[in-house]
């Protein structure tokens, strides 16, 4: 299991919208909304899969700004794969 978190920024108008979006996707909690930025965690069974769920939010109208604040890996069943060579 992979978690990371982020900072979404957004076009003021637009962050109600955009927070609903967030929540309604797989994977994606939105933890708080603070002025036009959105704080969220994604939970994904590979660091892939993360980056492909966090690579859909620029999709939706209203984001400006993707930041990876923290992301916990240790456990991507397909890192071990890779370091056991």
């Amino acid at each position: 299991m992979v978690i990371s978190s982020l900072v979404i920024e957004t076009a003021p108008a637009l962050t109600a919208d955009v927070a609903r979006e967030l929540d309604l996707r797989e994977g994606v909690e939105v933890h708080e909304v603070n002025e036009y930025k959105i704080v969220v965690t994604i939970e994904a069974e590979t660091v892939d899969a993360s980056h492909a769920v966090a690579s859909g939010f620029i999709g939706i109208e209203g984001v400006t700004g993707i930041n990876l604040v923290y992301a916990n890996f240790e456990d991507d069943p397909t890192l071990a794969k890779a370091g056991s060579r």
